[in-house]
């Protein structure tokens, strides 16, 4: 009996310390395409689409015109959005709880390919907040690439079939 134990221990011992190299896979993947305008004009048009309320609900949160970089955050989407948008990998009293409210924080970045294109990559952090009672829990959430690709049909990409 005692080397059928030596050997159970040996396998869970081999389990546990491999789950603790495990990687991970980030949550957060940026979704590129190329645009046929030069970068100027892809950086003012989206500068415009994240501050003008009747272009977008987002709210610009910063930017850097040297790197060419935007940062926009949404707040209130709705359960419709929010349900093409991301998932909310949830625990037990999650799943009975209600979504109250979803942040989306995109971050876009242009470079320069050539004098009269942009490369634009777009990614979207997504955040839900659970109710159940007065008991509240935010939960990072994954995109399901949807609002990336609508952020680079904005820029001007064309979309991919």
């Amino acid at each position: 009996m005692k080397p059928l134990t030596g050997s159970i221990i040996a396998c869970l011992v081999f389990l546990v310390v491999s789950a603790a190299f495990a990687i991970e896979q980030p949550r957060i993947i940026p979704r590129s395409q190329e645009i046929q305008r030069p970068v100027g004009d892809v950086y003012a048009s989206m500068r415009k689409y994240f501050t003008d309320g009747s272009l977008s609900r987002f709210k610009l949160v910063s930017e850097d015109s040297k790197t060419h970089t935007l940062v926009a955050k949404e707040t209130d989407i709705t359960s419709e959005d929010w349900g093409r948008w991301a998932y909310c990998e949830t625990g037990p009293v999650q799943m009975v709880s209600k979504l109250q409210d979803g942040t989306a924080l995109v971050t876009l970045k242009l470079e320069k390919s050539t004098p009269h294109s942009t490369f634009a990559s777009a990614a979207a952090d997504f955040e839900g907040t659970y109710a159940l009672g007065s008991n509240e829990s935010k939960i990072a959430c994954t995109s399901k690439f949807v609002l990336e690709d609508h952020i680079l049909a904005a820029a001007g990409a064309v979309p991919a079939k």
